[in-house]
């Protein structure tokens, strides 16, 4: 597959670095951190359209991290870790940045990357929220618009805060994606609300009242699209091309398969690339 040029100048860079480097190829040849002495990589979850269910629409991107005895820590654990406002908005960036370099390098056709915000960040960052994330973008030469942020649940809630959130996030060219925990929630969703996405889980969607709901958000803001989760088996019923799947039906989070030759196999040319891990 052929990289971005930007991109490709990084990945080069990091064979030719320190291996105490925050970011640095791993192993099996992707694209791995070190943080607080612990080891993060990225795995995907296929999404995928409802109306062609072996059609791969996106991926969205999990964290996962192993301590120096190869024990798992839960994401929970992981942000459990990030005891202050920098920290968390420093990890927080720097999975998106893993996320974002695996994507590129194994995602080469038009595929959506869907990426998590945690909460802590929305909560520690005042504004511009995407800024710092879209330089990264444009520093390994990746369109914006193929990366969907997923905004945190609880954000619905508020909606004067979800508005603000989301219109900073359109205005640095990043689609943006809502979680609903529930029917209550929707109300905050209307035609004046920036979103494209509103990821649901399968319950409600077997929610009479809810459905209804959600087709009159449908009728109302022609640019949204929903995302049903959390679903261990295929959904029948529904073969609208505004809505797409993921769950264990159609794809459990794994890791993609790169491999990265460790030997520099060119000389640069030009300046390295070093990439400022930034959101």
């Amino acid at each position: 597959m052929t990289l971005p040029a930007k991109t490709r100048l990084f990945i080069e860079s990091l064979k030719r670095t320190s291996p105490t480097r925050a970011i640095f190829i791993g192993e099996d040849g992707d694209i791995r951190a070190r943080w607080n002495g612990l080891i993060l990589y990225s795995v995907f979850q296929p999404i995928v359209k409802a109306s062609s269910t072996d059609t791969v629409y996106g991926y969205e991107a999990f964290i996962r991290a192993i301590d120096s005895s190869n024990n798992r820590i839960s994401p929970e654990q992981l942000f459990s870790k990030a005891t202050d406002q920098d920290s968390i908005t420093g990890l927080d960036r720097l999975c998106r940045t893993i996320h974002l370099l695996n994507f590129i390098l194994n995602v080469d056709g038009h595929e959506l990357l869907f990426l998590n915000i945690n909460e802590g960040f929305i909560n520690a960052v005042d504004d511009n929220h995407g800024v710092a994330f879209r330089k990264v973008v444009d520093s390994l030469g990746f369109s914006p618009n193929r990366i969907v942020i997923e905004l945190p649940a609880n954000l619905v809630k508020d909606s004067r805060r979800l508005h603000f959130v989301l219109q900073n996030y359109r205005l640095n060219s990043l689609e943006v994606a809502v979680n609903l925990d529930s029917t209550e929630d929707l109300k905050n969703v209307t035609a004046s609300t920036p979103v494209h996405y509103i990821k649901i889980n399968h319950s409600l969607i077997l929610d009479a009242d809810f459905k209804q709901k959600i087709q009159a958000v449908l009728i109302e803001n022609k640019e949204v699209n929903i995302v049903v989760t959390k679903n261990d088996l295929p959904i029948t019923g529904i073969d609208s091309n505004r809505y797409f799947f993921q769950g264990y039906a159609y794809g459990r989070p794994e890791a993609l398969t790169t491999v990265i030759s460790k030997d520099p196999s060119v000389e640069l040319s030009t300046d390295e690339a070093f990439l400022q891990v930034g959101g």
